[in-house]
Protein backbone atom coordinates (compact mmCIF):
# COMPACT_ATOMS: atom_id res chain seq x y z
CA UNK A 1 0.00 0.00 0.00
CA UNK A 2 1.75 3.22 -1.41
CA UNK A 3 0.96 6.44 0.86
CA UNK A 4 3.49 7.65 3.72
CA UNK A 5 1.02 9.45 5.10
CA UNK A 6 -1.46 6.25 6.17
CA UNK A 7 1.46 4.70 8.50
CA UNK A 8 0.38 6.37 11.86
CA UNK A 9 -3.28 5.38 11.46
CA UNK A 10 -1.72 1.73 9.95
CA UNK A 11 0.30 1.04 13.58
CA UNK A 12 -2.59 2.22 14.99
CA UNK A 13 -4.45 -0.72 14.01
CA UNK A 14 -2.05 -3.11 14.59
CA UNK A 15 -2.53 -2.37 18.40
CA UNK A 16 -5.95 -2.62 18.50
CA UNK A 17 -7.46 -6.47 18.85
CA UNK A 18 -10.69 -5.23 17.37
CA UNK A 19 -10.10 -3.84 14.08
CA UNK A 20 -10.75 -7.07 12.63
CA UNK A 21 -14.00 -7.57 14.17
CA UNK A 22 -15.86 -3.77 13.18
CA UNK A 23 -17.00 -4.96 9.99
CA UNK A 24 -20.43 -6.39 9.08
CA UNK A 25 -22.10 -7.44 5.97
CA UNK A 26 -24.41 -5.36 4.06
CA UNK A 27 -27.81 -6.75 3.84
CA UNK A 28 -28.60 -7.66 -0.32
CA UNK A 29 -32.24 -7.39 0.52
CA UNK A 30 -35.19 -9.80 -0.80
CA UNK A 31 -33.21 -10.95 -4.03
CA UNK A 32 -30.01 -11.88 -2.41
CA UNK A 33 -28.01 -14.36 -5.03
CA UNK A 34 -26.61 -17.77 -4.18
CA UNK A 35 -24.05 -19.80 -5.38
CA UNK A 36 -23.71 -23.17 -6.26
CA UNK A 37 -21.51 -25.65 -4.45
CA UNK A 38 -18.11 -25.89 -5.95
CA UNK A 39 -18.10 -28.60 -8.95
CA UNK A 40 -15.62 -31.69 -8.58
CA UNK A 41 -13.73 -29.49 -11.65
CA UNK A 42 -13.78 -25.95 -9.55
CA UNK A 43 -12.63 -28.13 -6.43
CA UNK A 44 -10.07 -29.75 -7.61
CA UNK A 45 -8.25 -26.83 -9.01
CA UNK A 46 -8.87 -25.04 -5.74
CA UNK A 47 -7.54 -27.99 -3.99
CA UNK A 48 -4.39 -27.56 -5.91
CA UNK A 49 -3.52 -24.59 -4.84
CA UNK A 50 -0.46 -25.87 -2.18
CA UNK A 51 1.26 -24.43 0.88
CA UNK A 52 4.70 -25.47 -0.82
CA UNK A 53 4.00 -23.54 -3.91
CA UNK A 54 2.83 -20.39 -2.42
CA UNK A 55 6.05 -20.20 -0.29
CA UNK A 56 8.29 -21.11 -3.10
CA UNK A 57 6.76 -17.89 -4.80
CA UNK A 58 6.92 -15.41 -2.24
CA UNK A 59 10.31 -15.99 -1.09
CA UNK A 60 11.64 -15.27 -4.29
CA UNK A 61 9.81 -12.23 -4.38
CA UNK A 62 11.06 -11.00 -1.82
CA UNK A 63 14.69 -12.75 -1.21
CA UNK A 64 17.49 -9.90 -0.71
CA UNK A 65 18.59 -10.98 -4.55
CA UNK A 66 15.15 -8.85 -5.26
CA UNK A 67 16.37 -5.78 -3.28
CA UNK A 68 13.11 -4.60 -2.34
CA UNK A 69 12.04 -4.20 -6.08
CA UNK A 70 12.47 -0.44 -6.31
CA UNK A 71 10.59 1.38 -9.08
CA UNK A 72 12.73 1.61 -11.33
CA UNK A 73 15.12 -1.36 -10.83
CA UNK A 74 17.37 -4.07 -12.55
CA UNK A 75 15.55 -6.26 -9.82
CA UNK A 76 11.89 -5.54 -10.29
CA UNK A 77 13.04 -5.71 -14.09
CA UNK A 78 13.58 -9.69 -13.13
CA UNK A 79 10.23 -10.07 -11.27
CA UNK A 80 8.23 -8.90 -14.05
CA UNK A 81 10.28 -11.55 -16.42
CA UNK A 82 9.51 -13.91 -13.66
CA UNK A 83 5.93 -13.21 -13.33
CA UNK A 84 5.80 -13.33 -17.59
CA UNK A 85 7.13 -16.51 -17.37
CA UNK A 86 4.45 -17.90 -15.01
CA UNK A 87 1.80 -16.69 -17.19
CA UNK A 88 3.27 -18.19 -19.73
CA UNK A 89 3.44 -21.16 -18.25
CA UNK A 90 -0.09 -21.00 -16.98
CA UNK A 91 -0.77 -21.15 -20.59
CA UNK A 92 -2.11 -17.54 -20.58
CA UNK A 93 -1.94 -15.50 -23.93
CA UNK A 94 -0.66 -12.31 -23.52
CA UNK A 95 -2.11 -9.28 -23.66
CA UNK A 96 0.49 -6.42 -24.58
CA UNK A 97 1.70 -5.23 -28.28
CA UNK A 98 1.91 -8.67 -30.66
CA UNK A 99 0.83 -10.96 -27.63
CA UNK A 100 3.79 -10.31 -25.52
CA UNK A 101 3.09 -10.31 -21.74
CA UNK A 102 4.26 -6.82 -21.14
CA UNK A 103 2.96 -2.85 -21.49
CA UNK A 104 5.53 -1.00 -21.50
CA UNK A 105 6.19 2.93 -21.01
CA UNK A 106 8.82 4.88 -19.69
CA UNK A 107 9.14 6.48 -16.12
CA UNK A 108 10.70 9.54 -16.35
CA UNK A 109 13.17 10.67 -13.29
CA UNK A 110 15.17 14.04 -12.35
CA UNK A 111 18.75 13.99 -11.54
CA UNK A 112 20.76 17.70 -10.42
CA UNK A 113 23.32 18.01 -13.76
CA UNK A 114 26.93 17.92 -12.47
CA UNK A 115 28.12 20.97 -11.11
CA UNK A 116 27.79 22.96 -7.74
CA UNK A 117 25.74 26.61 -7.53
CA UNK A 118 27.71 29.31 -7.53
CA UNK A 119 26.65 32.99 -5.64
CA UNK A 120 28.05 36.18 -5.33
CA UNK A 121 27.73 39.37 -3.80
CA UNK A 122 29.45 41.88 -5.03
CA UNK A 123 32.11 39.92 -6.18
CA UNK A 124 32.11 38.36 -2.76
CA UNK A 125 31.22 34.57 -2.51
CA UNK A 126 29.01 33.07 -0.47
CA UNK A 127 28.59 29.34 0.37
CA UNK A 128 26.73 27.10 -1.20
CA UNK A 129 25.54 23.80 0.16
CA UNK A 130 23.77 21.95 -2.52
CA UNK A 131 21.08 22.70 -4.68
CA UNK A 132 17.21 21.17 -3.42
CA UNK A 133 16.01 21.86 -7.08
CA UNK A 134 17.30 22.55 -10.31
CA UNK A 135 15.22 24.43 -13.37
CA UNK A 136 14.70 23.40 -17.00
CA UNK A 137 17.84 25.33 -17.86
CA UNK A 138 21.04 26.11 -16.45
CA UNK A 139 20.61 29.43 -15.53
CA UNK A 140 23.25 32.44 -14.83
CA UNK A 141 21.72 35.75 -13.53
CA UNK A 142 21.89 38.82 -11.78
CA UNK A 143 19.30 39.77 -9.63
CA UNK A 144 17.77 41.97 -6.76
CA UNK A 145 17.27 39.71 -3.11
CA UNK A 146 13.67 40.39 -1.65
CA UNK A 147 12.51 38.71 1.67
CA UNK A 148 9.10 39.37 0.75
CA UNK A 149 6.99 36.34 2.42
CA UNK A 150 4.17 38.16 1.13
CA UNK A 151 4.87 37.04 -2.24
CA UNK A 152 3.42 40.71 -3.82
CA UNK A 153 6.95 41.47 -5.92
CA UNK A 154 9.08 38.67 -6.48
CA UNK A 155 8.78 37.90 -10.29
CA UNK A 156 12.52 38.56 -11.39
CA UNK A 157 14.23 38.33 -7.91
CA UNK A 158 16.26 36.70 -5.52
CA UNK A 159 13.57 35.45 -2.61
CA UNK A 160 15.53 34.25 0.21
CA UNK A 161 13.35 32.04 3.10
CA UNK A 162 14.32 30.31 6.50
CA UNK A 163 14.33 26.48 6.49
CA UNK A 164 11.81 24.79 7.98
CA UNK A 165 11.34 21.38 10.21
CA UNK A 166 10.60 18.25 8.12
CA UNK A 167 9.49 15.26 9.88
CA UNK A 168 12.02 12.26 10.22
CA UNK A 169 10.34 10.27 7.87
CA UNK A 170 10.58 12.93 4.96
CA UNK A 171 14.89 13.07 5.71
CA UNK A 172 14.47 9.34 5.13
CA UNK A 173 12.61 9.50 1.79
CA UNK A 174 13.82 12.47 -0.61
CA UNK A 175 10.84 12.43 -2.32
CA UNK A 176 8.51 12.55 0.27
CA UNK A 177 11.16 15.22 1.25
CA UNK A 178 10.99 17.16 -2.02
CA UNK A 179 6.96 17.25 -2.44
CA UNK A 180 7.41 18.84 1.29
CA UNK A 181 9.73 21.67 -0.17
CA UNK A 182 8.06 21.74 -3.50
CA UNK A 183 4.22 22.69 -1.76
CA UNK A 184 5.90 25.25 0.59
CA UNK A 185 7.94 27.18 -2.45
CA UNK A 186 6.12 26.08 -5.56
CA UNK A 187 3.81 30.01 -5.03
CA UNK A 188 7.21 31.75 -4.60
CA UNK A 189 8.50 30.63 -8.21
CA UNK A 190 5.35 30.74 -9.99
CA UNK A 191 5.38 34.34 -8.99
CA UNK A 192 8.01 34.42 -11.55
CA UNK A 193 10.94 34.25 -9.01
CA UNK A 194 14.80 34.04 -10.65
CA UNK A 195 15.85 31.88 -7.33
CA UNK A 196 15.43 31.26 -4.21
CA UNK A 197 18.16 30.74 -1.61
CA UNK A 198 17.36 28.99 2.20
CA UNK A 199 18.98 29.81 4.77
CA UNK A 200 20.30 26.59 6.65
CA UNK A 201 21.38 25.80 10.15
CA UNK A 202 24.73 23.67 10.77
CA UNK A 203 22.84 20.54 11.49
CA UNK A 204 20.64 20.64 8.97
CA UNK A 205 20.10 17.25 7.07
CA UNK A 206 18.95 19.16 3.84
CA UNK A 207 22.53 19.58 2.91
CA UNK A 208 22.88 15.66 2.53
CA UNK A 209 19.51 15.15 0.86
CA UNK A 210 20.88 17.74 -1.82
CA UNK A 211 23.84 15.40 -1.93
CA UNK A 212 21.63 12.70 -2.89
CA UNK A 213 19.63 14.32 -5.81
CA UNK A 214 22.80 14.68 -7.43
CA UNK A 215 23.95 11.05 -7.06
CA UNK A 216 20.55 9.11 -8.06
CA UNK A 217 17.71 10.18 -10.09
CA UNK A 218 14.21 10.36 -8.33
CA UNK A 219 10.68 10.13 -9.61
CA UNK A 220 8.99 13.54 -9.06
CA UNK A 221 5.09 14.43 -10.76
CA UNK A 222 5.55 16.82 -13.25
CA UNK A 223 3.47 19.06 -10.99
CA UNK A 224 5.82 18.96 -8.09
CA UNK A 225 8.70 20.23 -10.21
CA UNK A 226 9.75 23.67 -9.56
CA UNK A 227 10.89 26.07 -12.20
CA UNK A 228 13.83 28.15 -10.43
CA UNK A 229 16.72 26.77 -8.92
CA UNK A 230 17.07 26.53 -4.89
CA UNK A 231 20.05 26.64 -3.58
CA UNK A 232 21.05 26.09 0.05
CA UNK A 233 23.18 28.82 1.42
CA UNK A 234 24.39 29.30 5.20
CA UNK A 235 22.39 30.45 7.85
CA UNK A 236 24.57 33.49 8.35
CA UNK A 237 24.86 34.77 5.02
CA UNK A 238 25.13 38.07 3.97
CA UNK A 239 22.54 39.10 1.15
CA UNK A 240 22.61 42.60 0.03
CA UNK A 241 21.54 44.53 -2.41
CA UNK A 242 22.18 42.39 -6.06
CA UNK A 243 23.44 38.68 -6.33
CA UNK A 244 25.38 36.72 -8.86
CA UNK A 245 23.91 33.19 -8.79
CA UNK A 246 24.94 30.15 -11.26
CA UNK A 247 23.28 27.06 -11.47
CA UNK A 248 22.76 23.87 -13.40
CA UNK A 249 20.05 22.49 -14.81
CA UNK A 250 18.18 19.22 -14.01
CA UNK A 251 18.56 16.14 -16.27
CA UNK A 252 15.66 13.75 -17.56
CA UNK A 253 16.73 10.55 -17.28
CA UNK A 254 13.64 7.94 -19.30
CA UNK A 255 14.02 4.32 -17.80
CA UNK A 256 11.25 1.63 -18.63
CA UNK A 257 9.00 0.25 -17.07
CA UNK A 258 6.50 -2.77 -17.50
CA UNK A 259 2.76 -3.56 -16.28
CA UNK A 260 2.73 -7.54 -16.93
CA UNK A 261 -0.80 -8.73 -18.35
CA UNK A 262 -1.50 -11.91 -19.30
CA UNK A 263 -5.59 -13.03 -20.26
CA UNK A 264 -6.98 -16.51 -20.59
CA UNK A 265 -10.05 -15.81 -22.84
CA UNK A 266 -13.61 -17.04 -21.51
CA UNK A 267 -15.42 -19.80 -23.21
CA UNK A 268 -18.53 -18.44 -23.78
CA UNK A 269 -18.27 -15.88 -26.94
CA UNK A 270 -19.87 -13.12 -25.92
CA UNK A 271 -19.07 -12.94 -22.21
CA UNK A 272 -15.58 -13.84 -22.95
CA UNK A 273 -16.34 -9.81 -24.37
CA UNK A 274 -16.20 -9.12 -20.68
CA UNK A 275 -13.57 -9.34 -18.63
CA UNK A 276 -12.84 -9.28 -14.75
CA UNK A 277 -9.28 -8.17 -13.79
CA UNK A 278 -6.82 -9.83 -10.86
CA UNK A 279 -4.00 -7.69 -9.81
CA UNK A 280 -1.31 -6.44 -7.56
CA UNK A 281 1.59 -4.42 -7.21
CA UNK A 282 4.99 -5.99 -8.13
CA UNK A 283 6.89 -3.17 -6.70
CA UNK A 284 8.34 -2.40 -3.65
CA UNK A 285 10.91 0.96 -1.99
CA UNK A 286 14.00 -0.65 -2.53
CA UNK A 287 16.63 -0.32 -0.06
CA UNK A 288 17.64 2.33 2.81
CA UNK A 289 20.31 4.44 2.47
CA UNK A 290 23.88 2.57 3.05
CA UNK A 291 25.41 5.24 5.38
CA UNK A 292 22.12 3.05 7.65
CA UNK A 293 23.16 0.51 10.12
CA UNK A 294 22.02 -3.45 10.12
CA UNK A 295 19.18 -4.61 7.15
CA UNK A 296 18.94 -2.15 4.55
CA UNK A 297 16.62 -4.42 2.02
CA UNK A 298 13.23 -3.57 2.59
CA UNK A 299 11.74 -7.20 0.69
CA UNK A 300 7.87 -5.99 1.29
CA UNK A 301 7.18 -9.60 1.77
CA UNK A 302 3.97 -8.60 2.59
CA UNK A 303 3.80 -5.65 1.02
CA UNK A 304 3.32 -7.11 -1.54
CA UNK A 305 4.95 -10.21 -2.85
CA UNK A 306 2.01 -12.00 -1.12
CA UNK A 307 -0.32 -9.93 -3.65
CA UNK A 308 1.56 -11.11 -6.29
CA UNK A 309 1.74 -14.23 -5.07
CA UNK A 310 -2.29 -14.44 -5.06
CA UNK A 311 -2.07 -13.13 -8.59
CA UNK A 312 0.33 -15.98 -9.71
CA UNK A 313 -1.40 -18.87 -8.02
CA UNK A 314 -4.87 -17.79 -9.02
CA UNK A 315 -3.37 -17.93 -12.89
CA UNK A 316 -2.36 -21.01 -12.20
CA UNK A 317 -5.64 -22.41 -10.76
CA UNK A 318 -8.07 -20.94 -13.37
CA UNK A 319 -5.83 -22.29 -15.98
CA UNK A 320 -6.65 -26.12 -14.81
CA UNK A 321 -9.86 -25.45 -14.90
CA UNK A 322 -11.26 -28.30 -17.25
CA UNK A 323 -14.06 -25.97 -18.29
CA UNK A 324 -13.01 -22.61 -18.48
CA UNK A 325 -14.52 -19.67 -17.32
CA UNK A 326 -17.18 -17.88 -19.82
CA UNK A 327 -15.66 -14.29 -18.64
CA UNK A 328 -12.48 -14.00 -19.88
CA UNK A 329 -10.16 -13.16 -16.88
CA UNK A 330 -7.26 -11.03 -17.00
CA UNK A 331 -3.94 -11.43 -14.96
CA UNK A 332 -1.69 -8.23 -13.98
CA UNK A 333 1.26 -6.85 -12.04
CA UNK A 334 1.68 -2.99 -12.38
CA UNK A 335 4.87 -1.23 -11.77
CA UNK A 336 5.25 1.74 -9.33
CA UNK A 337 1.89 1.44 -7.23
CA UNK A 338 4.90 2.77 -4.13
CA UNK A 339 5.56 5.98 -6.29
CA UNK A 340 1.83 6.71 -6.52
CA UNK A 341 0.25 4.43 -8.37
CA UNK A 342 1.80 4.97 -11.53
CA UNK A 343 1.50 1.57 -13.14
CA UNK A 344 -2.22 1.73 -12.54
CA UNK A 345 -2.65 5.10 -13.95
CA UNK A 346 -0.86 4.60 -16.93
CA UNK A 347 -3.21 0.93 -17.06
CA UNK A 348 -6.64 3.30 -16.98
CA UNK A 349 -5.05 5.60 -19.34
CA UNK A 350 -3.73 3.06 -21.88
CA UNK A 351 -6.23 0.05 -21.37
CA UNK A 352 -5.20 -3.08 -23.26
CA UNK A 353 -9.10 -4.18 -22.90
CA UNK A 354 -12.17 -1.79 -23.08
CA UNK A 355 -13.06 -0.94 -19.47
CA UNK A 356 -16.83 -0.95 -20.76
CA UNK A 357 -16.28 -4.42 -20.74
CA UNK A 358 -14.35 -4.42 -17.45
CA UNK A 359 -16.47 -5.93 -15.30
CA UNK A 360 -14.65 -5.83 -12.47
CA UNK A 361 -11.27 -5.71 -10.62
CA UNK A 362 -9.80 -7.72 -7.78
CA UNK A 363 -7.02 -6.29 -6.74
CA UNK A 364 -5.11 -7.89 -3.89
CA UNK A 365 -3.02 -6.25 -1.25
CA UNK A 366 -1.14 -7.64 2.00
CA UNK A 367 -2.42 -10.97 2.88
CA UNK A 368 0.33 -12.55 5.01
CA UNK A 369 -0.16 -11.37 7.92
CA UNK A 370 -3.05 -11.76 9.63
CA UNK A 371 -4.18 -10.16 13.27
CA UNK A 372 -5.03 -12.18 16.30
CA UNK A 373 -8.54 -14.19 15.57
CA UNK A 374 -8.11 -13.09 12.32
CA UNK A 375 -6.85 -16.18 10.11
CA UNK A 376 -9.39 -17.05 7.24
CA UNK A 377 -10.82 -13.48 7.20
CA UNK A 378 -10.29 -11.07 4.59
CA UNK A 379 -11.76 -7.35 3.96
CA UNK A 380 -12.29 -5.42 1.09
CA UNK A 381 -11.54 -1.86 0.27
CA UNK A 382 -14.62 0.90 -0.65
CA UNK A 383 -16.76 -1.81 0.46
CA UNK A 384 -19.91 0.67 0.36
CA UNK A 385 -19.26 1.28 -3.09
CA UNK A 386 -20.35 -1.97 -4.95
CA UNK A 387 -21.60 -5.13 -4.40
CA UNK A 388 -18.36 -6.63 -5.52
CA UNK A 389 -17.70 -7.65 -1.94
CA UNK A 390 -20.40 -9.30 -0.78
CA UNK A 391 -20.73 -11.48 -4.05
CA UNK A 392 -16.64 -12.29 -3.07
CA UNK A 393 -18.14 -13.33 0.17
CA UNK A 394 -20.35 -15.69 -0.75
CA UNK A 395 -18.49 -18.02 -3.16
CA UNK A 396 -15.38 -17.03 -0.73
CA UNK A 397 -17.82 -18.73 2.06
CA UNK A 398 -17.40 -22.21 0.32
CA UNK A 399 -13.46 -22.22 1.07
CA UNK A 400 -14.10 -21.33 4.92
CA UNK A 401 -13.11 -17.73 3.85
CA UNK A 402 -14.48 -14.94 5.56
CA UNK A 403 -14.89 -11.69 2.91
CA UNK A 404 -16.25 -8.63 5.16
CA UNK A 405 -16.51 -4.86 5.98
CA UNK A 406 -14.21 -3.64 7.92
CA UNK A 407 -15.38 -0.42 8.95
CA UNK A 408 -12.32 1.19 10.32
CA UNK A 409 -9.86 1.27 7.09
CA UNK A 410 -12.85 0.10 4.33
CA UNK A 411 -12.95 3.82 3.19
CA UNK A 412 -9.65 5.53 3.51
CA UNK A 413 -7.56 2.13 2.12
CA UNK A 414 -10.49 2.48 -0.98
CA UNK A 415 -7.74 5.34 -2.63
CA UNK A 416 -4.39 4.03 -2.20
CA UNK A 417 -3.70 1.21 -4.26
CA UNK A 418 -4.09 0.39 -7.81
CA UNK A 419 -7.88 -0.24 -7.49
CA UNK A 420 -8.30 3.40 -7.26
CA UNK A 421 -6.67 4.25 -10.69
CA UNK A 422 -9.62 2.07 -12.07
CA UNK A 423 -11.74 2.92 -9.98
CA UNK A 424 -11.71 6.66 -11.14
CA UNK A 425 -12.41 5.46 -15.34
CA UNK A 426 -15.94 4.01 -13.54
CA UNK A 427 -14.51 0.11 -12.92
CA UNK A 428 -16.00 -1.85 -10.15
CA UNK A 429 -12.58 -1.98 -8.83
CA UNK A 430 -11.72 -3.25 -5.14
CA UNK A 431 -8.31 -4.24 -3.09
CA UNK A 432 -8.90 -7.12 -0.94
CA UNK A 433 -6.40 -7.65 2.06
CA UNK A 434 -6.03 -9.97 4.58
CA UNK A 435 -3.00 -9.24 6.52
CA UNK A 436 -2.40 -6.82 9.57
CA UNK A 437 -1.66 -3.15 9.21
CA UNK A 438 1.51 -4.42 10.87
CA UNK A 439 4.76 -2.13 12.08
CA UNK A 440 6.98 -3.81 9.63
CA UNK A 441 4.95 -1.55 7.08
CA UNK A 442 7.62 -0.54 4.39
CA UNK A 443 10.18 -1.52 6.74
CA UNK A 444 13.31 -3.94 6.33
CA UNK A 445 11.23 -6.47 8.83
CA UNK A 446 8.45 -7.21 6.76
CA UNK A 447 10.62 -10.69 5.62
CA UNK A 448 9.06 -14.10 4.81
CA UNK A 449 9.79 -15.47 7.56
CA UNK A 450 6.85 -13.39 9.08
CA UNK A 451 4.12 -14.50 6.89
CA UNK A 452 1.33 -16.95 7.86
CA UNK A 453 1.34 -19.40 5.04
CA UNK A 454 -1.45 -21.41 6.27
CA UNK A 455 -3.41 -18.11 6.73
CA UNK A 456 -1.97 -16.94 2.98
CA UNK A 457 -3.06 -20.34 1.15
CA UNK A 458 -6.08 -20.64 2.66
CA UNK A 459 -7.30 -17.03 1.61
CA UNK A 460 -5.96 -17.55 -1.81
CA UNK A 461 -7.86 -20.30 -1.78
CA UNK A 462 -11.08 -18.37 -0.73
CA UNK A 463 -10.32 -15.66 -3.50
CA UNK A 464 -10.63 -18.02 -6.11
CA UNK A 465 -14.28 -19.78 -5.04
CA UNK A 466 -15.03 -16.05 -4.07
CA UNK A 467 -14.02 -14.77 -7.69
CA UNK A 468 -15.69 -18.32 -9.71
CA UNK A 469 -19.25 -16.84 -9.78
CA UNK A 470 -17.98 -13.60 -11.51
CA UNK A 471 -15.50 -15.08 -13.70
CA UNK A 472 -18.15 -17.64 -14.95
CA UNK A 473 -21.01 -15.18 -15.51
CA UNK A 474 -23.31 -16.20 -12.82
CA UNK A 475 -23.10 -13.21 -10.90
CA UNK A 476 -22.41 -9.25 -12.04
CA UNK A 477 -21.28 -6.73 -9.61
CA UNK A 478 -23.27 -3.50 -9.82
CA UNK A 479 -22.62 0.16 -8.70
CA UNK A 480 -24.28 0.88 -4.90
CA UNK A 481 -24.45 4.89 -4.00
CA UNK A 482 -22.02 5.16 -1.30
Amino acid sequence: IGHPMIRVLLISCVLSATCFSSGVFLAFGADEPVVSPLTEDEQQAMDGVKQSEVLSTVAFLASDEMAGRNTPSRELDIASAYVAARFRGAGLEGLGPDSNYYQITELIQYLIAPGLAEISVAGSPVPSRGILFAGENAVALTAVVTNDKRLDDVSGKVVVIDEFPLPPQAIENPNMMLVTWARRIGPIASKGAAAILVRTADTSSLPEVAQRLKEKPLSLPPQFLVACPVVLIPADAKLDGAVTITAPAREAIATPVKNVIGVLRGADPALAQEAVIISAHLDHIGQLPEERQGDLINNGADDNATGVTAVLTLADAFAQLGNRPQRSVIFMTFWGEEKGLLGSKYYAENPLWPLEKTVANINIEMIGRPEENAEGKTWGTGWNRSNLGQLMALGAARADVNVFHREDVSEMLYTRSDNYSLAQKGVIAHSFSAGSLHSDYHQPGDEVSKLNLPHMTRIIRGLFAGALPIVDGQLTPVKTEK
